[in-house]
């Protein structure tokens, strides 16, 4: 991981953007605890502007208290994922209509064949999963217009991964057709057709999570 640059003032602002990165790519994920030391030399920098950028994501619900009284990633509840789920339709339905027909063919046609390239290897525990999911949704959010739309759902989206249960994967195949359904949408500025595809993949991946639970 590259070191972190910036102006003083703003380290500490650079520093807790990264480490929102690193929960959202699950490097840092649930019930991780915080070990100041390593993360500051994987950063490249100083343990003040990282106690800094912890205090703000704690105060912000990312980190919290062992009894140990030792800071850790946050792990959400079944009720906590349900009720991000709800929100996360409301708001990325919308954002998938208005980014219907204003997003880059060509983004949208590399898009395809990663996610065609991925249902192809059946392999559920791709890291190249993740990836295009988080890939897919930041181009609606970029693309639809609203910057607090946008980032209002990449934080939502940020909190799923602080649940504990891991992708599920029988829902590789159906996540990549959902995704499919979604990018054609998107291409044909349909966007009628978006709302459709983008809840019907929430309301699919609330459906997996809670039939998971239910197995258990």
């Amino acid at each position: 991981m590259d070191p972190i640059t910036a102006a003083p003032r703003g380290l500490a602002d650079a520093v807790h953007e990264r480490l929102l990165d690193m929960l959202e790519t699950r490097r840092l994920p649930a019930d991780t605890a915080v070990a100041e030391r390593r993360l500051a030399t994987e950063l490249g920098v100083s343990r003040t502007p990282l106690r800094e950028a912890l205090r703000r994501l704690e105060g912000e619900g990312w980190l919290g208290r062992r009894s140990d009284g030792t800071l850790a990633v946050r792990r959400l509840d079944v009720e906590e994922m349900l009720e991000v789920l709800q929100v996360r339709k409301l708001l990325e339905v919308e954002a998938a209509a208005t980014a219907a027909g204003r997003i880059d063919p060509a983004a949208l046609a590399e898009l395809r064949e990663r996610v065609s390239a991925l249902a192809a290897t059946r392999e559920p525990r791709s890291p190249e999963r993740e990836a295009v999911d988080l890939a897919l949704h930041r181009l609606i959010g970029e693309a639809c217009g609203n910057r607090t739309l946008a980032s209002t759902i990449a934080d939502l989206r940020r909190r799923t991964f602080l649940f504990a249960t891991r992708r599920l994967p029988e829902r590789l195949e159906p996540v990549c057709a959902e995704h499919l359904a979604i990018l054609n949408a998107l291409e044909s500025g349909d966007r009628d057709g978006a709302r459709v595809a983008m809840g019907t993949h929430i309301d699919n991946t609330r459906a997996g999570i809670l039939r998971r639970l239910t197995e258990s």
